[in-house]
């Protein structure tokens, strides 16, 4: 008795169709069917580097009041208890030490300060803004703001959430490791960065879908909050319409690919769609509620009607896990992140901890008879 196992289809992506996708390529066509925008091209070296270095370096501006850079405020929640002060004591060595062989660390208002204005620029015109690069959003990031989300109203925020993204870091070191014209699936050439600050607006999370074009056609739709809203299934249809419409008459014709994914915003009253976003059509993109296999086995040249597919109650728990929660921290590491000496002292007192627990471990167990 033989088992049927579904053969993997090869999605091959270039390079070139990955270039297609970046922000600026795509945005001077789509511009008015797109959120206000500020692109910024090209962005310094130094910034680069200060998004790829170890740790996070805030700039502390003098009669500029910034939460992040303030003197943290000592209560019940984040007090380290009496080990503190004598860490801080015997650290002073440590810190001798550790200053000869770290590298000096890069100061935006020190390595790249014309940039840095002009990021504060941006966000006083705006007001607050959601950034990404060439490809990425920081969305896996936004457990290292207080409001839990992308917005940012001042620039440190912004350095945060790039700096702590692992989709930035992707962007950065590698975007083109899996394109069939590099050797060996990697490069070394760097594509041109780009910093994209997007006026903040709020978003129904349960109106964005992610669309899946093949050959110039739709071939499915899904939902892309993975929650389940009661109402969405009976507007089916009505998305159905709207999507065919923007992405044959708008997206299609403007687009250099005919294979691509892209993510649109349909708000009420359901008569305007905002392009988001436009996405390689590959394995490289999250696929959603559907699988790579099923997307690419579909015949664009039939008749076949595409489907959109939506979290239903009964299927709830099959999308129960929370987005990107796999990249959330405790409240402890987010702080440690800010303060090398607060790392220290994490990793001292996760050392006596873990002493501590070894030592009860190895004690014999006593009896006690009534």
């Amino acid at each position: 008795m033989t088992e049927e196992y579904t053969t993997l289809v090869d999605i091959p992506v270039t390079r070139q169709q990955i270039e297609n996708c970046t922000f600026s390529h795509w945005y001077p066509k789509l511009k008015k069917h797109t959120p206000k925008t500020e692109v910024i091209k090209p962005v310094p070296s130094e910034f680069i580097r200060y998004l790829e270095q170890d740790g996070i370096q805030l700039p502390e501006e003098k009669n500029v009041q910034s939460f992040y850079t303030g003197d943290l405020e000592h209560n019940e929640d984040n007090d380290y208890s009496d080990w503190e002060q004598e860490q801080d004591e015997s650290s002073d060595e440590d810190d001798s030490e550790d200053e000869q062989v770290q590298q000096p660390k890069i100061n935006p208002l020190v390595d790249f300060p014309q940039f840095h204005q002009q990021l504060k620029d941006v966000l006083e015109r705006f007001g607050a803004v959601t950034p990404k690069l060439n490809w990425s959003a920081p969305q896996d990031a936004t457990w290292i703001l207080p409001n839990n989300s992308m917005k940012c109203n001042e620039v440190n925020e912004l350095y945060l959430l790039l700096n702590a993204s692992n989709y930035i870091m992707h962007d950065l070191q590698y975007a083109f490791d899996d394109c069939v014209d590099n050797e060996d699936g990697q490069t070394t050439d760097k594509p041109e960065f780009e910093l994209i600050l997007r006026k903040w607006f709020d978003v129904n999370p349960a109106l964005e879908f992610r669309v899946f074009v093949k050959d110039g056609k739709v071939v499915g739709v899904s939902q892309r909050d993975l929650n389940f809203y009661d109402y969405l299934s009976g507007l089916s249809d009505t998305f159905k319409d709207l999507i065919d419409e923007f992405v044959e008459d708008v997206v299609v014709p403007a687009f250099p690919d005919n294979s691509f994914v892209v993510d649109l915003y349909i708000p009420r009253p359901f008569d305007k769609v905002y392009l988001i976003d436009i996405n390689p059509f590959s394995r490289k993109t999250d696929s959603l509620m559907f699988s790579w296999n099923e997307l690419a086995n579909f015949d664009a040249k039939s008749d076949d009607d595409y489907e959109l597919r939506l979290v239903m109650k009964n299927n709830t728990g099959r999308f129960a896990c929370k987005e990107h929660s796999e990249n959330q921290v405790p409240d402890d590491v987010v702080q440690a992140s800010l303060d090398p000496n607060s790392i220290r002292e994490l990793e001292t007192k996760w050392k006596e901890l873990l002493a501590m627990q070894n030592k009860e471990d190895a004690e014999p167990a006593t009896e006690t008879t009534a």
